[in-house]
């Protein structure tokens, strides 16, 4: 067969051929190892000697099943097929089979350097086109994943989405680790990024949803929020009040609030020159899986 008709097949079609004639060790060859192998076994065949008694009876064998099978309807050979095609669909036949070959070499790139360890973080793009996804506190650290510029090109990557997939295997000279691709953005499949609307695009509205606030056996302040200032999702509010009158204490117990009665709601608390201890207690006193406390102490 010839080099062009090898490289015309998938991956998966030569790995098969190869395997049913003899070649050991296909599973981790590359298709240029494959045809390679493949053109040096055909040459070899082609180098051996054919006996007589081998063709006579490869011609009575032939003979035999000719006589015992109805005759079958001539099929074209694919180059005669192809060329009969017009050019315009000649041209898409091509694109097919070297988009074909190409994901397929793709996605067993993407087994060989895939570590299994999924990743899922806020991602910051820099200025030089690349970003990362921070893992601690929102902050510059050693277990941030590198996010190439071509990923962050291709899906729209924006500061402040949040981004999860699969890393790359790390190598002992990698400072960090590097995302290998992208399973979603913000809940959502990586594909459908594109069309998505702008924040500065968005319209404002006032809140049409209320947040309850009271619960079996809570405390009496946030029936009396319910009463005198109800919350909205969306809505934005301030308290006001002199020192040591009780905001913490009012602040967890709106937070506690929120976690039990809308666990769907993902809850920020951000903390700025809180005290160490003060930013402890909050997080032991507010707990779940939609919870996150982001901090800077002025220490």
């Amino acid at each position: 067969m010839e080099r062009e008709k090898y490289e015309s097949l998938s991956l998966a079609a030569l790995r098969d051929i190869a395997k049913a004639r003899g070649l050991k060790n296909v599973s981790t060859m590359k298709k240029s190892m494959l045809i390679d192998s493949m053109m040096s076994l055909d040459e070899e065949e082609a180098a051996r000697p054919k006996t007589a008694e081998v063709h006579e009876a490869a011609v009575e064998k032939e003979k035999e099943k000719t006589k015992a099978e109805p005759k079958k309807k001539a099929v074209p050979e694919p180059e005669a097929v192809i060329e009969a095609m017009p050019p315009q669909e000649i041209q898409s036949v091509k694109e097919t089979v070297l988009k074909e070959n190409g994901a397929n070499d793709i996605s067993e790139e993407k087994k060989i350097l895939d570590s299994g360890i999924e990743v899922k973080g806020i991602l910051e793009v820099l200025s030089d086109g690349y970003g990362f996804i921070r893992s601690d506190n929102y902050m510059p650290g050693e277990d941030d994943v590198y996010v190439a510029p071509s990923q962050i090109r291709r899906f729209s990557l924006k500061t402040g989405d949040i981004v999860s997939g699969n890393m790359r295997i790390r190598s002992s000279n990698d400072k960090f680790g590097a995302l290998l691709f992208v399973k979603s953005v913000n809940g959502i499949k990586p594909e459908n990024m594109g069309r998505r609307v702008n924040f500065e695009d968005l319209t404002p509205i006032f809140p049409d949803e209320r947040l309850r606030l009271e619960t079996p056996r809570g405390p009496v302040s946030m029936r009396i929020m319910d009463l005198m200032s109800p919350v909205g999702k969306g809505q934005r509010g301030m308290i006001v009040s002199p020192p040591k009158a009780g905001k913490t204490t009012l602040l967890k117990d709106v937070a506690r609030s929120i976690t039990q009665n809308n666990p769907e709601m993902h809850l920020i608390i951000l903390l700025i020159d809180e005290r160490p201890e003060e930013v402890t207690d909050i997080k032991e006193a507010i707990e779940g899986d939609q919870v996150e406390v982001i901090y800077s102490t002025f220490d």
